[in-house]
């Protein structure tokens, strides 16, 4: 089979070859930086290589040696795309982490494989003969998928229109829901690049399912596989010049969503269960915070806190002037919830503010306090009256092992060789 590289082919690998740079660039921006960022990085890295399948299929070179080996992986980064697209939207718009939950959203894509993987590991002579005679039909068997075994390939084409459909509705649901933030509106001022940028992000991706839905209602076109690709396309290059053109938006949001349901945290304790003084709480705290834009906590639930990019730092300061004037780290068996209660805080709002402004969770951060105080009163000769156990417990530590623990994680030596090398 004579390989058709014509303009069209040519557009589908120049598509290829950006969206695999895009997210190159984006994954090595991203690495220990950005969490939102690795999941748009895996986006562009996911569509590059369908689109490199789908470049092959096109251009027949899917039946030139090892391309063929790639045939029918394209539905895999395609199952996988909206996931990943609603992965980093809400990381970047709620910053909630991944959970062991959220495995379920990967059910299809396992699914998929679980159904070629008889397919995958057939002779390449029989991939070469069936990735032929999907290159020559591109536009009616090439989405029937009947090389799977569990005889359900009719469903994959419909499943991922369907779920990209709700993927993406979930995703502007999420944007348009930030109003209900306490603080939203300033959420809204400081961040308006994000949320333009999010709607540009989302709003290309119609192009992923509209010419499905197109063909539904008038029939599919004679080049309904180009068509549908070339859309997708089209929406990616107007992803990738909106990213272009506003690189500040990789940086994430100027100030921190607090979502008072999740659990905080560098503690053992469980969050304050909802009552009415926590209501007040958090009421009084939202009118603190957001200069006078008082919300109401039942109008808005479990929409949680916006802390504006001036307000978080000045509570990082509060925060560590409390800890340094009140001394608090050298009591043993303090918890971000106590701290909470004397700095009149909710302790998810004290774990957030710690984990956004000292990048460290609390526990890290009070044993980042009681080593500074370990070394000094090393550095003053009393490490060579102490016990190790002794000096554990007058820095605030529960025992000599979490002290040597701590010890060894903030300064990379033990207690025992650096009292050995300051008193040397």
């Amino acid at each position: 089979m004579q390989p058709v590289l014509n303009t069209s082919s040519f557009i589908f690998l120049i598509a290829v070859v950006l969206c695999l740079v895009v997210g190159s660039v984006l994954l090595v921006f991203s690495w220990n930086k950005s969490v939102s960022n690795r999941w748009l990085s895996g986006y562009f890295l996911l569509i590059g290589y369908a689109w490199l399948v789908a470049f092959l299929l096109y251009s027949r070179l899917i039946t030139v040696p090892p391309w063929y080996h790639t045939y029918r992986t394209g539905y895999i980064p395609g199952l996988l795309l909206m996931p990943f697209s609603f992965f980093y939207i809400r990381s970047l718009m709620q910053q909630k982490q991944f959970r062991p939950a959220d495995l379920i959203h990967f059910l299809p894509v396992i699914v998929f494989i679980i159904d070629f993987i008889p397919f995958y590991l057939k002779p390449g002579a029989y991939k070469l003969q069936q990735a032929a005679i999907d290159a020559q039909q591109l536009d009616t068997i090439w989405s029937q998928f009947s090389q799977g075994w569990l005889g359900i390939g009719f469903i994959y084409s419909p499943l991922r229109i369907l779920l990209t459909t709700i993927y993406w509705a979930w995703q502007v649901r999420m944007i348009f829901r930030i109003k209900k933030l306490q603080g939203g509106n300033h959420f809204l001022a400081e961040n308006r690049h994000v949320m333009l940028w999010t709607k540009i992000f989302c709003g290309s991706q119609v192009l992923f399912f509209l010419p499905y839905y197109m063909n539904v209602i008038f029939g599919a076109p004679e080049n309904f596989f180009f068509v549908s690709i070339t859309c997708t396309a089209i929406g990616i290059c107007i992803t990738i010049a909106a990213l272009i053109m506003q690189p500040g938006i990789l940086y994430g949001l100027k100030g921190i969503v607090i979502r008072n349901v999740e659990n905080y945290s560098g503690s053992n304790e469980a969050v304050v269960p909802v009552n009415t003084a926590e209501k007040v709480m958090v009421e009084e705290l939202g009118t603190q915070l957001v200069s006078g834009e008082a919300q109401s906590y039942d109008d808005k639930p479990n929409a949680g806190v916006y802390l504006a990019q001036e307000k978080l730092a000045s509570l990082g300061e509060q925060i560590s002037q409390h800890i340094l004037q009140e001394h608090s780290f050298l009591k043993k068996g303090y918890t971000c919830a106590a701290m909470a209660a004397e700095m009149n805080l909710q302790p998810y709002i004290l774990s957030g503010v710690i984990n956004r402004v000292f990048k460290t969770n609390f526990n890290d951060f009070l044993n980042g306090y009681r080593v500074e105080y370990a070394k000094t009163l090393i550095e003053k000769g009393e490490g060579k009256l102490l016990t190790l156990e002794a000096l554990s417990e007058r820095c605030g530590f529960n025992n000599r092992n979490s002290f040597t623990t701590a010890f060894k994680k903030q300064t990379g030596s033990t207690p025992s060789a650096y009292i050995k090398a300051t008193v040397s």
